[in-house]
């Protein structure tokens, strides 16, 4: 992970070339490395699911950039939109559903600050997956979590027709 120092605001972050591989938090840009092999294989697996209940056009491949103020711009793992924006929009709206899949680099700040500040922006449910654990976590606003493992089936109310087993998901 490479942390800058400069507070960076969306006007920064506009200039910063197509496709950089960041996200703007609290001010600050945060540069990942690229997720392994099992973290693709399990997000690539959530997105078919997701694909089956909304399309493809309600959840775009990632990164897509989700703008929620001047100095917070994520790029979560999977979105569910609520409509279709434009087609040459850099920025998808406030999504109805994010799902973060964890990495040891960035678990603690997906389940504080950026699952805080997704669902204040009005995100309905914030999935946090842990591989490592093999649960799932849907948190919705409010002290409303609910943690699933093995063959509970996981819900979503904020997608009817949503639903993942833990042990289907992360199956070797």
């Amino acid at each position: 992970m490479t942390l800058m120092d400069a507070v960076f605001t969306k006007a920064e972050w506009d200039l910063l070339p197509e496709g950089f591989p960041a996200e703007l938090i609290e001010g600050t840009l945060v540069r990942e490395p690229s997720p392994t092999y099992g973290h693709q294989c399990v997000a690539a697996r959530l997105r078919a699911r997701l694909f089956g209940v909304v399309g493809p056009d309600l959840c775009p491949d990632t990164p897509a950039d989700v703008f929620l103020d001047e100095i917070n711009i994520f790029e979560p793992d999977l979105v569910v939109l609520r409509e279709r924006p434009a087609m040459d929009t850099p920025y998808v709206g406030i999504p109805l559903l994010v799902i973060e899949v964890l990495s040891p680099s960035a678990a603690r700040r997906d389940r504080t600050v950026k699952k805080d500040k997704l669902l204040e922006a009005g995100v309905e449910e914030v999935w946090l997956v842990d591989r490592r654990t093999r649960s799932i976590e849907i948190h919705r606003s409010g002290p409303d979590v609910r943690s699933f493992r093995a063959e509970e089936t996981a819900s979503s109310r904020a997608l009817p027709g949503f639903e993942v087993v833990p042990l289907a998901l992360f199956a070797e």
